[in-house]
């Protein structure tokens, strides 16, 4: 009996002495891990907050190991070394993700500032040019991004914020970019158009009446005299930029040209129209040079029929190549101009500056 008793004592004292896994350690390691994760470590500080995870990993191993072990033998130092190593890289990881946090939120602030600039540019600058779809995709796509980036931050959800800002400032970047290109390109011509417009105000010196289009602004302009008389908003060919090269290009041309027909009543399905000699001789030259250089058909046509006329005012440029205005106003220039008018069509009047 005696023998059981001492038995019974030493076995109890065995396990009063048995290592234990160092559990205290193990909650607070836990609790660096999730505070960490909470303030978005593994997106901020990736590789401090993985080496965490992977700290944690070996602890739970040792941990395991030291189980399968007869209990009196088991040794967790190991372990509670791992444990106290994961708690000290999950806070480390938390502090930084707290500072990228907070610089990720500046930097996005600060680039859906200069992406709001951007947009802005592309609405007064390049929106009314006939862009290629792939540009105004992007540009449409940016700016849904953008707004969603904006919708993050109000939310301060600066993760989400960048995730969107990124694209964002991609698609608006390249679209701004493209459209600068196409424009910058078309006004090499600019040293024409302004011999152009000088043209056709000194042809209005002796009192005569000479039209003036100016596509990129959008004004079908009359001066008589050295001096601006009439100005109307005008609505072009859908794909206005640059020389009209062929029949069905929906390209409004440039040059100087000047009235041959006055069409009203059945004449006309515009209300008013006012018929221009397009094609000029200059037109037909770089007609035939495109043909002989195969940038065009050799069986397309020059095209014709380009006109002044009403119906406009729809705020889109939507004519085959036509100058359009508003009825109102063709009305006021229908009666101002004869045949034999000068109309002088030019890119621009002002540098692209």
């Amino acid at each position: 009996m005696g023998g059981v008793i001492v038995l019974l004592i030493a076995g109890g004292l065995i396990i009063f002495l048995a290592p234990e896994p160092p559990q205290d350690e193990l909650r607070l390691a836990r609790e660096a891990l999730a505070a960490a994760k909470k303030a978005s470590a593994d997106v901020y500080a990736t590789s401090v907050y993985q080496e965490a995870q992977q700290l944690y990993d070996s602890a739970m191993v040792c941990w395991s190991v030291q189980n399968e072990r007869f209990f009196p033998l088991r040794d967790f130092e190991k372990m509670t070394g791992f444990v106290q190593q994961v708690t000290k890289k999950a806070n480390e990881a938390g502090q930084q993700a707290i500072q990228q946090s907070s610089n990720t939120s500046k930097l996005v602030q600060q680039g859906v500032a200069d992406l709001n600039d951007k947009a802005s540019l592309y609405e007064r600058r390049y929106k009314h040019m006939p862009l290629p779809s792939a540009v105004i995709k992007d540009h449409n796509i940016g700016k849904m991004k953008l707004s969603e980036t904006r919708i993050a931050l109000e939310g301060n959800r600066y993760k989400e914020a960048y995730q969107h800002y990124l694209p964002a400032a991609e698609l608006i970047g390249r679209s701004n970019n493209k459209a600068e290109e196409i424009l910058t390109k078309w006004f090499d011509q600019y040293p024409q158009w302004r011999r152009h417009g000088n043209q056709a105000i000194a042809m209005s010196k002796g009192g005569r009446k000479v039209i003036l289009v100016d596509k990129y602004a959008h004004k079908c302009m009359v001066y008589q005299s050295g001096k601006l008389i009439r100005q109307f908003d005008a609505e072009l060919g859908i794909n206005w930029m640059g020389h009209k090269r062929r029949k069905g290009d929906k390209a409004t041309p440039e040059g100087i040209y000047r009235i041959t027909q006055k069409k009203d009543g059945g004449r006309t399905k515009f209300g008013k129209a006012l018929l221009i000699n397009y094609p000029n001789d200059e037109d037909r030259k770089r007609f035939t040079q495109d043909k002989r250089n195969g940038i065009i058909s050799s069986h397309t046509d020059i095209g014709g029929l380009i006109e002044i006329h009403g119906t406009g005012g729809k705020g889109v440029d939507w004519t085959d190549g036509c100058v359009a205005l508003k009825n109102s106003d063709m009305d006021v220039l229908y009666r101002l101009v004869p045949i034999g008018t000068p109309v002088v069509i030019v890119g621009s009047l002002n540098p692209l500056n």
